[in-house]
């Protein structure tokens, strides 16, 4: 999916080809630590011989006591990407850039991937002005409320930001709390790049969202170019 999208927009000239470049700047960090982390769980898992299946015995009952560690378990959300031309993070401060957006449910019964439907999308809890409507509109992008009290909404306020672009592949390219330098930063495409080989149920989902009965991805898609946002 980190590919796909980029080569579809490279051959059809609304990306340059640049941009292929960051497919290893991204990645190659990435898969290092989602193989450090299955050695790790390996390890944890079958180790120590009969010391370590001791150990197992008595502590594996107890973890779901350890705050935080049970939503780390159920989770998931894989390690962020490298920053690169189109992963746009602060070298100084935690941002969301780089990390999948959340794939939940919204109103109407379509998920995030639905309503983005292969394209870059903008996540905001801030209402936008008319100008940045037609903005995002005209770099080919949809917009999508993240409305008080929604797992968007807390997605973006534990990431301190206000919105988010997000790449057709899931990915946070920038985030910030100023919507109008992020309706700037975002890149023009003329098309859907169509990039979601992988099923719903295997994309991040923020914590307790359930993967329920979806509705068709071409009723969701019809449904987001007919409104400008929705919640």
């Amino acid at each position: 999916m980190n590919l796909t999208w980029k080569l579809v927009g490279v051959l059809d000239g609304t990306l340059p080809g640049t941009v292929l470049r960051t497919y290893e700047t991204e990645r190659e960090p990435h898969v290092r630590s989602l193989i450090r982390l299955a050695k790790l769980v390996g390890t944890a898992m079958t180790s120590g011989g009969e010391l370590g299946d001791l150990l197992r015995r008595v502590i594996a009952p107890r973890l779901h006591l350890v705050p935080g560690l049970k939503e780390q378990v159920l989770s998931g959300e894989t390690p962020a990407l490298h920053r690169s031309d189109l992963v746009l993070r602060p070298r100084l401060r935690p941002t969301l850039a780089g990390r999948l957006c959340p794939n939940p449910l919204l109103e109407g019964g379509c998920r995030f991937d639905d309503m983005a439907a292969g394209r870059f999308a903008i996540v905001t809890s801030a209402e936008p002005s008319a100008a940045q409507r037609a903005e995002i509109e005209r770099r080919g992008a949809v917009l999508i409320a993240a409305q008080p009290g929604s797992q968007l909404h807390r997605w973006l306020t534990r990431g301190r930001a206000h919105a988010a672009i997000i790449r057709p592949d899931g990915t946070v390219l920038q985030a910030g709390r100023a919507l109008s330098a992020l309706c700037t930063a975002l890149p023009i495409s003329s098309a859907s790049f169509n990039s979601r080989p992988v099923p719903p149920a295997n994309r991040y989902a923020d914590s307790g969202g359930a993967v329920g009965t979806r509705r068709s991805e071409t009723s969701c898609a019809q449904e987001a170019t007919s409104r400008p946002a929705v919640s």
